[in-house]
């Protein structure tokens, strides 16, 4: 038997769905199996076309009424006859991985170029900690100088105080 299934939600889109049904349908033997993403009337619907007996159907269901990916939001899901052409799930299967491949890929640019600016900031960071580090050293060398002035200061005090008791000077 032939049937069309609509799963529509508000989140049904980018959350897993057609790779999880593809699973489903392959784990209860399902030969004759598609499914893509559509929208109807602005809302996110998976399509999914099966052409398999009916305690495959029935087991189908079953799982898609009682599982889901973790991040789908489900409002409704139909079941309509079908009498159209039906991919095979093989074929299905493979389409899926070069979409999800796809995908992937894009997801990779995107963490890429995000990691070239973080790499870039890093690189301005280091700059101002190199910078940090030069005026620490210079005011550290400050600070030096100012203790052997005051070592010095100390000194002719010292000095000055010696030669006044010595002339009797106060």
């Amino acid at each position: 038997m032939k049937t069309k299934i609509k799963i529509i939600g508000p989140r049904v889109h980018n959350v897993g769905y057609r790779p999880f049904l593809i699973a489903l349908a392959d784990v209860f033997g399902i030969q004759r199996f598609e499914v893509h993403n559509s929208l109807v009337e602005g809302k996110q619907v998976v399509i999914a076309k099966a052409d398999a007996d009916e305690d495959q159907f029935r087991a189908l269901v079953d799982a898609m009424q009682n599982r889901k990916p973790k991040k789908a939001e489900i409002l409704d899901i139909c079941y309509e006859p079908f009498d159209g052409h039906v991919r095979s799930i093989v074929r299905t299967s493979m389409m899926s991985m070069n979409t999800q491949l796809a995908k992937g890929i894009d997801a990779i640019e995107s963490i890429n170029e995000k990691m070239d600016l973080m790499l870039d900031k890093q690189d301005k960071m280091l700059d101002k900690q190199d910078q940090m580090l030069i005026e620490q050293e210079e005011t550290t060398e400050a600070v030096r100088d100012l203790r052997r002035s005051d070592e010095r200061f100390a000194r002719m005090e010292k000095d000055i105080r010696t030669i006044k008791s010595k002339l009797s000077i106060r």
